[in-house]
């Protein structure tokens, strides 16, 4: 392969995918908030 030809890795979006990702990664933040709290106490 030449340095002029480029590699396309193309995929179709999923679907409401944001929306799941943002509410695991607060469910991850309020877990380890709830850890931190508890390890001052």
């Amino acid at each position: 392969m030449s340095e002029d030809e480029k590699m396309i890795l193309a995929h179709e979006p999923v679907p409401g995918y944001p929306k799941i990702f943002a509410f695991v990664l607060v469910i991850a933040i309020i877990h380890l908030g709830f850890i931190f709290l508890r390890s001052l106490f």
